[in-house]
């Protein structure tokens, strides 16, 4: 009975309130935002590129997602899909500024969703890229013919297949890719 009150009582804070150290609060409510969890309207983003073009990587988008509604991502390496995610996840900023609302709110603009919402990528709890002569941070600004040198060095014949096989460009720099292409880089 006492474990059946506590699992109930669980169930209704972490729906409901947020556990800080001063005590419970609720959430942040959220108002009504009618029938679209996700709106997407004319979405165009690119990607700044210091001494180079800006990479275009959306462009003209538009979509919306119904409440309770499932979608499948799918697409080629590089093509935008995490770029998408972390719009909607409010980690990018996109213009317009209203080319993205997620329950009725700006995605990036209004911080009330990050009670509602998360995102985790591929980089979460993994930061570091080990190669020759220590560690550096994953989005470091190195080319990819910098990352094992010593082992690319030793082994050339294999690099160069593996290069060929998996399209890899060893001038790409790492801070650049998208994450497929730092997984195939990986």
């Amino acid at each position: 009975m006492k474990e059946q009150r506590m699992a109930n009582d669980f169930s209704t804070t972490s729906s409901s309130a947020i556990i800080t150290a001063n005590g419970v609060k609720p959430l942040p409510i959220i108002p009504e935002y009618g029938p679209d969890a996700i709106v997407v309207k004319d979405l165009t983003f690119s990607y700044e590129m210091p001494h180079a073009e800006k990479k275009c990587v959306l462009r003209n988008l538009n979509f919306s997602l119904k409440t309770g509604s499932r979608c499948l991502l799918i697409g080629n390496n590089g093509c935008g899909k995490s770029t998408l995610l972390k719009i909607i996840a409010g980690r990018h900023l996109a213009k317009p500024d209203d080319a993205v609302t997620v329950l009725g709110l700006n995605a990036f603009r209004d911080t009330k969703l990050n009670f509602h919402r998360a995102y985790l990528d591929v980089e979460w709890g993994m930061r570091i890229v080990p190669f020759a002569g220590g560690s550096v941070p994953l989005m470091a600004d190195i080319a990819v013919r910098d990352m094992m040198k010593k082992l690319q060095e030793s082994y050339p014949e294999r690099r160069d297949n593996l290069v060929d096989i998996l399209g890899i460009n060893l001038d790409w720099r790492m801070h650049q890719l998208s994450d497929g292409q730092r997984r195939r880089v990986q």
